[in-house]
């Protein structure tokens, strides 16, 4: 076993990209392990460079050990001075940023202090952003949040009246300063939308970050739909502004820069490629977005009829699609006159713009993952005024209205599309989205070469990381995973198809476009090779929703291997899956949403896709306080799992001594994971009591976790605890560890070492999952099918034969993996001509089930037993094309028609018994 590591040691951390970024306008944020009880609240915390200089550096709790000691830690980074490529963070008495982050209230409001910048935030209205100052002066002010929302779908084609539009702004409930400095400051506000007799609704929570030394805000705004969807059509969704100007008119700049470096700028009030020539001398300036000379110094010829020229005071950037952006500006006589159209175009526009003037300066704005979240805008409006208004569109509403019912009036069969729609019917109640802002002042109008390294940093936020070796020192998210193994050829075999899956996924994202407002971060589950596409519109193979742990693949990945490509799918998966999948409020609150055709259209609403423990890798790796709020959300989901009980199509009501019914696995267990998560978040026992409540009952059950009907037991939410009612080897266990529950208890193993009946039925478990019927004889006197997927299960099988010293179980793990041909790969081949729209890169009947959950049983396997792994694998040339995962529900009707249960009280007709476990099955 590895010494444990020290907190004097310290850690390495260094930019995700390699190499230091240009400049971290708004900061940047980092979490990193400690062993056990090396570090406490009281333990100060500093960063040096390479060289020992001392870096600014704030330190926050992220999560404890039992023994109260930190087990995560939180850190800020200041802007201040050159950055380094690489840190070492370790104890001891951290460098004062030289202009301290300052947080003052005064009567109605909150203003932060940094240097020369302050930022002032209302306490009630809705003016968010009271002003953004730089010495002295305003340079932004009147910052309110804005949705526009519309009463029917946008039809044009059609006739009759159009939809009306209302405009509401986001309306101020509570305010609190998270963070005071001295490095930086978090205000986080809360509020919903109102205004213009609509009811108040999508409740948001807004998080203002200001860094020491900074001249920028960063906003991370989320917000909860709970509107009527066949009523409120979101038309529009933004942050807006008004920023001061005094430049005379041809000194005021407007900017938006493209993906590649590229810059659109133009004046106000433009003096080139007139009839006369300006010269040079003045033209030169203003294309730089430098003072002209004074007007007395330019030709008569151009200054005695300037006033002629037209202003140009209102410009537009949308951004309708992932692969294209256009430009429109319009004069100053606003809606009496039209858009030039044509004033410019690209493929993906940064997001990023400006406005201001070139002496009097002005606001950088930026809005994270403009292109990849599209439909998104930009405008600028009255510039020829006193004070130009800006709207940062996060929903551009030029586009047609978020339209979020159903694809379809009836559901299409669990059979046939593995769609299970109905009881609930589709209902985006509770779901939610985010994006992110950046606002940075400036003295005067930036270069462009320094406007495009702006973009840089304000549309990627820069993220610093320790190195895969120092992660798996930490023993981290159940320990069982290691850098890539390259002892073997068989080893070798292995890490290539892995990184050559990562590979084809992160290009996949791109190839397929998946994009747009509500999509971005997912990926799809099962692929169609006869049409060469996803599965994008039938049922259940559509998205993906994070089936089988496809974030926890990503985040393993990422760990081991270091991949900033890897970090960024993950991360913006995690994104998806935390807001999107997710219902956070009404009537399923705390639950998430099966993969289907729609990320909310499924019937299947289970704790499984919400569960906070799955989210721990994006939370603690970059410290995002949005993830805590929503981690928090899915602790609901004890009591709303008895409304929605998992198993109610399939099974009868559950037995009279329970509120209602859950699966020991994933439902319990996912609600372990949320309980687990806040226990080590707060160190508030009662979190824990609750999971040790149900571990008794588990250790206590005659089967352990092989009770009831496919786990299915009865669930008292009060008191957390769950009821025998028989069913034993009836129905399927396959989907018991594959969302995360198998890391969970491998990391509560050494946690909660006081109910050894559990510990006792879970390696029971792992070790008979994949057993003999001899072996389960046994154990439990009885045998039972445990051999669905076995593949997905020789990880636990490694496990059990690591902690029970028998080399015969972690042998019986490779045995698996190398007669496993289901998620072994073709190679990527090439389609193209008449075929298909676009020539494209494929893998043959690729299914994203297996791609997960095979991943991670192999990298448990190799870093549990190492030594044994083979020299020669299966080879892809032995691919079975009729994966498991691939198949329909209907081809899986051998499988579950051998499991017709032998309890006369809960026997069914052999047909009507069939199309109930099926269900299960395909859950």
């Amino acid at each position: 076993m590895a010494p444990k590591p020290r907190a004097d040691d310290g850690a390495d951390v260094h930019w995700l990209d390699g190499k230091a970024p240009t400049s971290v306008p708004t900061g940047t944020a980092f979490g990193l392990p400690w062993a056990k009880g090396e570090i406490d609240r009281t333990t100060a915390i500093a960063a040096v460079t390479s060289d020992g200089t001392g870096v600014p550096l704030q330190t926050w709790p992220l999560a404890y050990w039992p023994d109260g000691t930190l087990k995560w830690t939180g850190h800020s980074l200041a802007p201040e001075g050159a950055l380094a490529d690489s840190y070492h963070v370790a104890p001891g008495s951290p460098t004062e940023p030289k202009n301290k982050v300052s947080v003052s209230q005064k009567g109605n409001t909150i203003v932060v202090t940094t240097g020369s910048f302050s930022a002032t935030f209302n306490k009630s209205g809705n003016n968010l952003i009271s002003s953004l100052n730089l010495e002295g002066k305003v340079k932004a002010q009147n910052g309110q949040l804005v949705v526009h929302v519309q009463n029917a779908p946008d039809e044009p084609e059609l006739d009759g009246a159009r939809p009306s539009v209302t405009i509401l702004t986001g309306n101020i409930d509570t305010v609190t300063v998270e963070q005071s400095g001295p490095v930086r400051a978090v205000i986080k506000v809360t509020g919903k939308y109102s205004g213009n007799g609509h009811a108040a609704f999508l409740p948001f929570n807004a998080r203002f970050y200001i860094a020491a030394g900074a001249t920028a805000v960063r906003l991370v705004h989320f917000f909860i739909y709970d509107g009527d969807q066949n009523k409120d059509f979101i038309k529009g969704l933004g942050l807006t502004f008004a920023t001061p100007l005094s430049d005379e008119l041809w000194d005021r700049h407007v900017r938006f820069v493209s993906t590649e470096g590229g810059i659109w700028g133009e004046p106000v009030r433009v003096l080139s490629g007139l009839r006369r020539d300006a010269t040079a001398a003045v033209l030169t300036p203003q294309f730089e977005g430098q003072k002209v000379p004074d007007i007395s110094t330019w030709p008569t010829s151009v200054s005695s009829e300037v006033d002629q020229l037209p202003i140009w005071s209102e410009f537009t950037l949308d951004q309708l699609s992932p692969v294209r952006f256009t430009v429109a500006k319009r004069t100053d006589a606003s809606r009496k006159a039209s858009f030039l159209t044509n004033a410019g175009f690209g493929d993906r526009a940064s997001g990023l713009g400006y406005i201001g003037g070139a002496t009097a300066g002005g606001v950088v704005f930026a809005l994270k993952d403009f292109w990849q979240g599209a439909p998104r805008g930009l405008d600028i409006r009255a510039a020829s005024s006193d004070a130009a208004n800006v709207t940062v569109w996060a929903y551009s509403p030029r586009a047609p209205a978020m339209n979020m019912r159903h694809y379809d009036v009836v559901a299409h069969g669990l059979d046939l599309t593995y769609e299970d729609v109905g009881d609930p019917d589709p209902n985006p109640n509770g779901v939610g989205r985010s994006y992110e802002v950046s606002l940075q002042v400036v003295s005067s109008t930036p270069s462009r070469s320094m406007l495009a390294q702006l973009a840089a940093v304000h549309i990627q936020t820069p993220q610093l990381v320790a190195s895969p070796a120092f992660y798996v020192s930490h023993n981290l998210f159940g320990g069982r995973w290691n850098v890539p193994e390259t002892s073997t050829s068989g080893a070798r075999d292995i890490e290539k198809r892995k990184s050559d899956l990562l590979d084809f996924y992160v290009a996949e994202i791109e190839q397929r476009q998946f994009y747009g407002f509500w999509d971005y971060g997912d990926v799809m589950h099962t692929y169609d090779q006869t049409r060469h596409t996803w599965r994008y519109d039938v049922g259940g193979f559509a998205w993906d929703n994070g089936e089988l742990a496809t974030d926890l693949w990503l985040w393993m990945s990422f760990l081991r291997t270091g991949r900033a490509d890897v970090f960024r799918i993950a991360h913006a998966m995690t994104r998806h899956l935390s807001e999107v999948d997710f219902h956070h409020t009404g009537p399923f609150a705390g639950l998430g949403s099966r993969h289907h055709v729609t990320h909310w259209g499924d019937g299947a609403k289970e704790a499984r896709i919400s569960s906070s423990h799955l989210k721990r890798p994006f939370y603690y790796l970059t410290a995002d306080e949005l993830i805590g709020d929503i981690m928090d959300y899915s602790l609901q989901a004890d009591q709303t799992i008895v409304t929605w009980e998992p198993l109610r199509k399939a099974l009868p009501p559950p037995p009279p001594v329970a509120q209602s019914r859950l699966r020991t696995a994933p439902d319990w267990s996912a609600l372990a994971g949320n309980w687990f998560v806040k226990w080590e978040r707060t160190n508030d026992t009662k979190w824990r009591d609750r999971i040790k409540t149900g571990m008794r009952d588990i250790g206590n059950f005659q089967y352990g976790w092989f009770t009831g009907n496919g786990g299915a037991v009865g669930w008292d939410a009060d008191a957390a605890h769950m009821v025998d009612e028989g069913g034993l080897g009836e129905g399927s266990y396959h989907l018991m560890m594959i969302f995360g529950g198998a890391e969970l208890f491998m990391e509560l193993h050494d946690l909660i070492t006081d109910v050894p009946e559990f510990d006792a039925a879970f390696l029971d478990f792992c070790r008979l999952y994949n057993g003999t019927d001899d072996q389960k004889i046994a154990r439990y006197g009885v045998t039972f099918k445990t051999n669905n997927f076995p593949q997905y299960y020789a990880g636990l099988q490694a496990y059990a034969g690591e902690r029970l010293s028998d080399n015969s179980l972690k042998q019986g793990a490779w045995d698996v993996l190398n007669k496993n041909t289901v998620g072994v790969w073709p190679p990527v081949t090439k389609v193209g001509g008449t075929d298909v729209l676009n020539p494209i890169n494929e893998i043959a009947n690729l299914a994203t089930n297996d791609a997960a959950q095979l991943s991670i049983n192999e990298y448990h396997v190799l870093a549990i037993a190492p030594e044994l792994t083979p020299n020669n694998l299966v080879s892809s040339d032995t691919w079975d094309e009729e994966t498991l995962d691939g198949k329909s529900c209907a081809e899986k009707k051998t499988a579950s028609d051998d499991l017709v249960p032998n309890d006369p009280a809960l026997r069914r007709s052999q047909s009507s018994w069939g199309r109930r476990l099926r269900r299960i099955v395909c859950l």
